[in-house]
């Protein structure tokens, strides 16, 4: 099989180094089994504004191809207009990017991209619109992958964005969903009606394939360790989160629950890893509730070094109002620490409620709290929470069903 992989933003990229690591990591997976090519678009830029600028300079110097974890990745240039960055004009100047690429390439017979057998997209908006439509352009199977917020939050911003939304799921030949209650909602959008009447042609498309996890990467090592090696108290208890500050991950819910428990268990400290937008909304909330000397700031960590707090966690958090996968759960697991995270989108498929962690019903800071405490208090087998995950969430696995994936569309074309 030949992959040709349309993934603007989850990919690294000339904004974001570290932006989709799961994504490459699958890739890199697959790469046993299949030629890939990754389209990763980066801003055009006229020659009288290279002249002028030095941020459109630095831009126009952009690499126009590379390899990244062993991928072959290109960057076809798209237009970019400064200050406009909706969803509906990222979808139009993707999709343009990719098919002016795309047909220049087809003009010479001896071009690789004659030979790609299927094209994907990650995410719905706008490589998964990209995707369905070059695929129907170039005679070729498309698949999309649904992640989360481009099938939940993102088709109910505007009447624009939804019908968008619905044309790509609609049109591409198969979707892959990394959750159940993904896939539940893909088919919604796709069709109501069809639904209604019981058939079930939109939902044989729907492939439901969990994202997996770097065994290698992530393992279990000796708590003790892990903590020296990143200046942490061997004596205190610790819960951690690792992932952005942002309003839809809860965790106002999860300073106030800590709050609580802070008033029966005096040793236990909180880690919060990452950045975000409200990182001083919660900060102040911290100090309002006076444990702001317990909870600990840490910032944005190497991507490398996210083991090693994995494993100096004795609870890992995820307080999320909404989750499409929540990748960040099987990573803790896989270290060999056990999780509490809230009952929503796919996170039920995650966690089986007492065998590898709790999950919480409500957003009652003081279920969470018992939830956490609870946790605390029980001796977990950490070998047999990662044996857990290996046997679900490994990319062995998870690679074993996108190749089956990919081998039924091909024969459904």
């Amino acid at each position: 099989m030949n992959l040709l992989v349309c993934a603007s933003h989850l990919f690294p990229n000339y904004k974001n180094p570290n932006a989709g690591s799961f994504v490459v990591e699958q890739l890199r997976h697959l790469q046993r089994y299949c030629e890939i090519t990754v389209l990763v678009p980066h801003p055009w830029v006229p020659p009288v504004v290279g002249r002028l600028s030095e941020k459109w300079r630095q831009y126009a110097q952009l690499p126009d191809k590379e390899t990244v974890a062993g991928i072959k990745v290109l960057h076809p240039r798209r237009l970019v207009i400064p200050k406009v960055n909706s969803w509906a004009w990222m979808t139009v100047s993707v999709t343009l990017s990719y098919w002016h690429f795309l047909s220049r390439s087809h003009r010479f017979t001896d071009s690789p991209f004659h030979r790609f057998t299927h094209i994907e997209g990650h995410f719905v908006l706008p490589d998964g619109f990209a995707t369905a439509f070059l695929g129907r352009q170039f005679g070729k199977p498309s698949i999309i992958h649904v992640h989360g917020t481009d099938v939940h939050t993102i088709p109910q911003q505007s009447a624009l964005l939804k019908f968008l939304t619905v044309w790509a799921l609609r049109h591409a030949d198969a979707i892959r969903a990394v959750s159940s209650d993904l896939a539940e909602r893909a088919i919604k959008l796709m069709d109501a009606e069809t639904r209604r009447s019981g058939e079930t042609e939109k939902a044989k498309k729907v492939w439901v394939i969990p994202n997996g996890v770097d065994l290698n990467k992530f393992r279990v090592m000796a708590r003790q360790e892990a903590r020296q090696q990143l200046g942490l108290d061997e004596d205190k208890r610790y819960l951690l989160y690792v992932g952005r500050l942002v309003a839809v991950k809860g965790l106002d819910l999860l300073l106030d629950a800590f709050a609580q428990l802070t008033q029966k268990w005096r040793d236990v400290e909180l880690l919060l890893i990452g950045d975000g937008a409200e990182r001083e909304a919660l900060k102040h909330q911290a100090t309002a509730l006076g444990i702001r000397d317990k909870v600990h700031f840490v910032g944005a960590q190497p991507h490398e070094r996210i083991v090693l707090w994995m494993n100096a966690g004795d609870v890992f958090c995820l307080p999320s109002r909404k989750e499409g996968f929540g990748a960040v759960l099987i990573e803790a697991l896989a270290c060999g620490t056990p999780v509490v995270a809230t009952s929503v989108g796919g996170i039920p498929e995650i966690v089986t409620d007492g065998r590898v962690g709790r999950l919480v019903r409500s957003r009652d800071p003081k279920e969470l709290a018992a939830c956490i405490e609870e946790v605390l208090e029980t001796h977990w087998d950490r070998q047999r929470l990662r044996d857990y995950v290996a046997e679900r969430f490994s990319f062995d696995v998870v690679t074993r069903k996108l190749l089956e994936m990919y081998g039924s569309v091909m024969r459904e074309s």
